[in-house]
């Protein structure tokens, strides 16, 4: 997304940690990634995620899922060797952008440099209540982080 939007968009916004983005096929073929809150709108606001940005996929039922099953996590690569964005799964896989089924929906995980604020959203905390012994739920963990 963000060597097209980089060349082709009149403005383009940062990815946030937390939030959630849909891929949404645009008119000319080409696939860009939006805030879920425009995927309806007929002139979104192009989303960039910056080199090395953790998602997590959440494919649906429609979506071919091939071994993924219902979540995957990948990151983001800006390739500069052909110029193309791919998103590298755990397998090792690559995935461009363009070949990702339009609806799909993932939240942003991780944002280079802003790791700090997207800690209490790791998916395996990794302390445990002491009154019960059970791990902290996310909204313990995000309370105890602010």
């Amino acid at each position: 997304m963000c060597w097209f939007s980089a060349e082709h968009a009149d403005r383009i916004e940062q990815a946030k940690a937390g939030e959630r983005l849909a891929v949404k096929k645009m008119a000319w073929s080409s696939n860009w990634v939006v805030r879920e809150t425009e995927f309806e709108s007929k002139r979104p606001c192009p989303v960039c995620l910056m080199d090395e940005t953790r998602v997590l996929f959440r494919f649906a039922d429609s979506h071919q899922r091939g071994d993924f099953g219902s979540e995957a996590e990948a990151v983001f690569r800006m390739l500069k060797c052909p110029r193309r964005d791919v998103f590298e799964f755990t397998d090792g896989r690559q995935v461009t952008l363009g070949d990702l089924p339009a609806g799909l929906m993932f939240d942003v995980l991780v944002v280079p440099g802003s790791e700090q604020l997207s800690v209490v959203l790791h998916t395996e905390p990794d302390e445990y209540d002491e009154d019960n012994g059970e791990k902290d739920s996310f909204l313990a963990r995000l309370r105890a982080h602010f």
